[in-house]
């Protein structure tokens, strides 16, 4: 059996990871063609457009992973098929559930390097992505640091350290100067968020300079009366699937706290949570697809059948989730039902 895992393992992560290369090279060429369309707003060129392409692979990658696996099983399998390998593997008296556990614990490793891709490369790479872009894009952001977005309204400079969906902009320093570019006062707030035409401060801590003397006050609440347009920030705030978990679970934290909806940012999570799940069951799937004694059907019409299959599992999850956010299903069902139901339906077919 340790022969056998072998054999499974290399040939499934080289099959894997070619599907995973031809597709993603096939979705990063058509939103090369996408952001073409915007070069000439702002300093934004072919430079910019090559770069943030290239940033945005990681997110694309995990997001076409589970898609990858079940090609690259069926490629496997079907190979195994063509060459009477799973005719031997299971006269040997290796059953399907059998065979599907070998496919899971060599699937682990797929797993893993999705996790890693989708927790630590792709989120600071679609950050960066998306201040790069927007920094290109628009002329009233003026720089951007580790430290967040710098922004110029009048005499006040605006730094944001987040720049969250649904208009909400969280860490939030404004620092307003006098005619003489003296600094008059400057003013903290944990978030803030655009309602009825105005931006909203929470949590505010403000210092007032006068002469030599400095005073302070906090507010839970008040109207900031900025000009800072907010469709401005469109274009630099990221998407919660491009979330890593731990920010996920903060900002959901935040969210209940202030007594907001959490529906859309508990979808990301949990879909993030049972992807690793969702990968291994894509994986598994290949076993009742592939027939041993089926070994006259080609790779390709193999290879064509796991990438429907992989569409189809991919629109499902789409179409739960959005179900989940307009209807206020729970995200704990919405994100995995589809993912569970496929485990079941597994289960039923590798019977023996």
């Amino acid at each position: 059996m340790k022969i056998i895992r072998r054999y499974i393992t290399g040939h499934l992560l080289w099959t894997t990871f070619l599907a995973l290369f031809v597709m993603l090279a096939l979705f990063s060429f058509f939103t090369l063609i996408d952001e073409l369309g915007k070069t000439g707003e702002g300093s934004y060129g072919v430079v910019q457009v090559l770069f943030y392409v290239f940033l945005t692979m990681p997110g694309l990658a995990y997001d076409l992973f589970p898609i990858a696996a079940v090609i690259g099983s069926m490629a496997v399998l079907g190979i195994m098929a063509q060459n009477s390998e799973l005719d031997v593997i299971r006269t040997a008296g290796v059953s399907r559930l059998r065979l599907a556990m070998l496919l899971v614990q060599s699937g682990l490793l797929l797993a893993l390097v999705a996790v890693i891709l989708g927790e630590f490369i792709a989120p600071p790479a679609e950050e960066m992505a998306q201040n790069m872009r927007s920094m290109a894009m628009t002329s009233q952001i003026t720089l951007q640091t580790r430290h967040g977005l710098w922004v110029r309204d009048g005499d006040s400079f605006i730094n944001i350290h987040k720049v969250l969906p649904g208009r909400r902009l969280q860490d939030i320093y404004v620092y307003d100067f006098g005619s003489n570019d003296r600094l008059r006062s400057s003013v903290h707030a944990g978030s803030a968020e655009y309602q009825g035409g105005q931006w909203i401060l929470h949590d505010i801590r403000q210092s007032v300079i006068e002469g030599d003397h400095v005073s302070s006050t906090t507010m839970k609440k008040a109207v900031w009366g900025s000009l800072l347009d907010p469709d401005m920030f469109n274009v630099v705030n990221v998407k919660p699937e491009a979330l890593p978990v731990w920010e996920l679970f903060d900002y959901i934290r935040f969210l209940r706290q202030n007594d907001q909806n959490t529906q859309v940012y508990g979808q990301a999570l949990w879909s993030k949570l049972v992807r690793p799940f969702a990968i291994l069951a894509m994986i598994v799937l290949a076993v009742p697809l592939v027939r041993g004694n089926s070994r006259f059907t080609s790779i390709g019409q193999r290879v064509f059948i796991g990438a429907l299959a992989g569409i189809v599992f991919h629109l499902c999850n789409e179409v739960s989730s959005h179900l989940g956010v307009v209807y206020g299903i729970s995200p704990a069902f919405s994100a995995t039902a589809p993912t569970l139901l496929l485990s079941l339906l597994l289960l039923f077919l590798l019977r023996e």
